[in-house]
């Protein structure tokens, strides 16, 4: 059975079994029960589009310079973040 199927097996209600021993009976991680994502907003998604096009029609281009050119066109990103998505 995937990991899906038996965290859809949970009971979260009070119950007779508290989620610790759910999860343990069901070998799963007690603590992804209670994980719940977090969305991307929009800006971040397009400043990453963003360094992709660049990236792409200037792939030797460093970090560096492509923060100076985001920096150049008024966006304020941190090198390090652009170094996470350059890969």
């Amino acid at each position: 059975m995937s990991r899906d199927k038996r965290a859809g097996l949970v009971e979260r209600e009070e119950g007779e079994l508290p989620l610790s021993i759910q999860a343990n009976l069901l070998g799963i991680s007690r603590a992804s029960l209670y994980y719940r994502p977090i969305p991307v907003c929009s800006k971040e998604v397009a400043l990453k589009h963003r360094i992709d096009e660049i990236y792409t029609a200037s792939p030797f281009y460093g970090s560096r310079k492509v923060t100076a050119l985001l920096w150049r066109e008024g966006q304020s990103v941190n090198r390090k973040a652009v170094q996470r998505h350059i890969g």
